[in-house]
């Protein structure tokens, strides 16, 4: 992880407008694509501010900025270790799909709602993650890969609406049946193509958008501090 850090005076030399900092961050954003880092933090006048607050601060204005820090990650370094921990989370994940579905064939929906609500949930942000991962890596990367990511996309979400339109029917058994088998079908799916994005990012695929790690430009004159 890297550090930088800007006076507000320098933002205001260099821009020559009182712009609100979400001009700031984007610039800032933008110019660390170059190098594929991304930032982690934002420190605004010694105050580090969380991701939530972040629109907030975004509105403030170059007067009243008297130093700018941010932290660095590199993005490459990130997706690995997302990929890597969706890896190792699948398998447990269609474990527990397999046995939520043999409970259900014994006792029905009685006491498993949560666990049903908490397993679509935990799918449909696997499905999220996965597609931002892809597209944050670029299409590039794929031009040797041998799934395909549009029919697992659609697959994924046929599945999910049958399972939840089981459920609302109060139909355990066909609930039961996507889960074990649709459900987990797809989940090996996803799990296929983590580890095709995993060989993308080792290079093991045609074309690979982070292997440019060229210096990028300093729009904003921002010096790097020690952590």
């Amino acid at each position: 992880m890297e550090r930088f850090k800007v006076s507000g005076e320098d933002l205001r030399n260099f821009y020559q407008e009182n712009i609100p900092l979400a001009k700031v961050f984007s610039d800032i954003e933008q110019d660390l694509r170059h190098t594929n880092q991304v930032v982690c933090r934002y420190i605004v006048n010694g105050l580090e501010i969380a991701e939530a607050d972040e629109a907030r601060f975004s509105t403030v204005t170059l007067e009243q900025i008297e130093t700018l820090e941010y932290l660095t990650e590199n993005s490459r370094d990130l997706t690995a270790l997302v990929l890597r921990g969706w890896m190792e989370a699948l398998p447990e994940l269609m474990q527990r799909t397999e046995s939520l579905a043999k409970r259900m064939r014994v006792q029905g929906l009685s006491g498993l709602l949560k666990p049903i609500h908490d397993l679509v949930q935990n799918c449909e942000f696997l499905i999220d993650s996965a597609m931002t991962i892809k597209e944050t890596m670029g299409d590039q990367f794929l031009g040797g890969s041998p799934v395909r990511w549009e029919k697992t996309e659609a697959e994924s979400k046929r599945t999910v609406l049958e399972a939840l339109r089981a459920l609302e029917n109060k139909d355990f058994v066909l609930l039961a049946d996507v889960l074990e088998y649709d459900l987990n079908n797809v989940l090996q799916m996803w799990l296929d193509h983590l580890r095709v994005l995993e060989k993308s990012l080792n290079g093991e695929y045609s074309g690979s958008y982070f292997d440019s790690e060229q210096t990028g430009p300093n729009p904003v004159g921002r010096k790097r501090i020690a952590n």
